[in-house]
């Protein structure tokens, strides 16, 4: 057994990648591993979540500044590295997590000779192109024992990139019903961020089409964001809008249907945690994450990213047969199967002993 660090950008934001966070914590230290979960900053708003038998460390008490406040960032900064050195200097060494790429800026930052680093990228490549951080996570992760996507298809793509020895190791389901969601509430739901890149307005649009059609539907958001008043305030028919939630579970056994019209995705959390609960998903093809769940015409159904008359007709496919939506039910919890935490931590042990 060994100490484990597992760092991330906050561990108090309610949100997928700090519920993977304190699953993964949670899987570890039940094995018998010493834990340390760390968070570089505070969230805005923070929740507190269970992870039974983790030390958990917050670095600094506040959101980190803005970058345009530079003198207030790079005091955020040098805080957050000392105190990082003071959590890291009494355990000695073993392994640390990154989980996203600024954890490893500032890891870089403290000396951690004794440690063998794991680096993490919970998007896809795709993503990372898309947004810059491509370049930010070759340098971070340069020098990494391991570095780790989410998909093979992203593991190929960082080892073309230069990161050479790249994996592959998905994150696990965070809950597992013991029965599915018997599909007779007709309610479409939404889970996750209301931001510009999950594409909340793509749905609201193909509703705006659908709703007349399905007079017997609903359409449910879960979540908050900086678009939470533009789609609030969008005129929507039978719509219901419901604030981040720390047991989406009981939310997505309510449901039918799950779509998720994001433009942008890594290994998306919020549609395995569907097909947990049995629930086909109506996917934007938005990366190889969501491919590898969302198995076409089995699983669930591919919209064209961006296009929200393509999502509004593979949504009205679905909503419209029952026999559909109970066979991708049915394989979708199937499917989900293969991400349960106990098989998902093998592989993290197996990493831990040979990285």
């Amino acid at each position: 057994m060994t100490n484990v660090v597992i760092m991330a950008n906050s561990i108090t934001e309610l949100g997928g990648a700090s519920r993977v966070a304190h699953v993964l914590a949670g899987g570890l230290a039940g094995r018998g591993h010493s834990v340390t979960l760390v968070g570089l900053e505070t969230a805005a708003t923070p929740h507190a979540f269970e992870a039974a038998g983790v030390d958990r460390v917050t670095l600094l008490d506040a959101p980190v500044p803005s970058a345009q406040d530079e003198a207030e960032r790079t005091a955020a900064d040098d805080l957050i590295t000392a105190r990082l050195a003071e959590v890291l200097d009494p355990l000695g060494g073993g392994t640390i997590i990154t989980t996203q790429v600024w954890c490893k800026e500032i890891l870089d930052r403290v000396p951690h000779d004794e440690w063998q680093v794991i680096g993490q990228y919970h998007s896809s490549a795709e993503a990372a192109e898309r947004s810059g951080d491509a370049e930010r996570l070759l340098a971070a992760y340069a020098d990494a024992d391991v570095v780790l996507a989410l998909t093979q298809a992203d593991a190929d793509a960082f080892a073309g990139w230069g990161l050479t020895g790249a994996q592959a190791l998905p994150n696990p389901v965070a809950f597992w019903p013991e029965q599915p969601s018997p599909l007779t509430d007709r309610v479409v739901t939404y889970l996750g961020r209301l931001s510009v890149e999950k594409a909340p307005g793509i749905l609201a649009e193909a509703w705006q089409d659908l709703a007349p059609r399905h007079q017997d539907w609903r359409l449910r958001f879960i979540g908050s964001g900086p678009l939470s008043d533009e789609i609030r305030g969008l005129v929507l028919p039978r719509t219901q809008f419901v604030e981040p939630t720390q047991n989406p579970m009981s939310y997505l056994l309510g449901s039918s249907v799950l779509a998720l019209p994001s433009l942008v995705e890594g290994f998306p959390l919020a549609a395995l945690e569907a097909m947990a609960c049995g629930l086909p998903v109506v996917a934007a093809d938005a990366s190889a994450g969501v491919r590898d769940l969302v198995q076409e015409d089995v699983t669930g159904l591919l919209a064209v990213r961006g296009d929200a008359a393509d999502l509004a007709r593979q949504l009205d496919r679905v909503l419209a047969d029952g026999s559909m939506r109970a066979s991708m039910g049915a394989q979708a919890r199937i499917a989900a199967g293969d991400y349960l935490l106990d098989p998902i931590l093998d592989r993290w042990e197996s990493l831990l002993r040979n990285a």
